[in-house]
C-alpha cells in the first residue's frame, strides 16, 4: 500500500505542476494579446479581467482540492483510530482515491 501512496503523491504533484504551468501560459497569453492584436482600451480591459478571473478560479480550485486531500487524510486517521478501517482497502484508502482524482 505504501507504494500506491507514493505513486499517487507523485502523480498528484506532477498534475498540479502541469496545471499551474498551463494556467501561467494562458494568463500570459491573455495579458499580451492586446499588444499583439492592437486592441482598444475596452478589449484590453476585458482581456485583463478575463485573465484575472481565470487565474483566481484556478487557484481556488487548487486550494479546494488541497482541502479535500487533507480531509481525506484526516478521515483515514479517524477510521484507523476508531477501528472502522476496512482491512481490505488499506490504511490510506481515502487519501489515495483523492490523490488519483484528477
Amino acid at each position: 500500500m505504501e507504494f500506491e501512496l507514493k505513486g499517487a503523491l507523485k502523480k498528484y504533484r506532477r498534475m498540479r505542476s502541469w496545471r499551474r504551468a498551463g494556467m501561467v501560459i494562458v494568463v500570459l497569453g491573455a495579458l499580451t494579446a492586446p499588444w499583439f492584436f492592437s486592441l482598444g482600451q475596452t478589449d484590453t480591459l476585458i482581456c485583463f479581467l478575463g485573465a484575472f478571473t481565470v487565474s483566481m478560479a484556478s487557484e481556488l480550485e487548487m486550494r479546494l482540492k488541497t482541502i479535500q486531500i487533507r480531509l481525506a487524510g484526516m478521515n483515514d486517521q479517524l477510521n484507523a483510530l476508531s477501528g472502522r478501517a476496512d482491512p481490505d482497502e488499506g490504511p490510506n484508502a481515502d487519501l489515495i482515491l483523492e490523490l488519483n482524482d484528477w
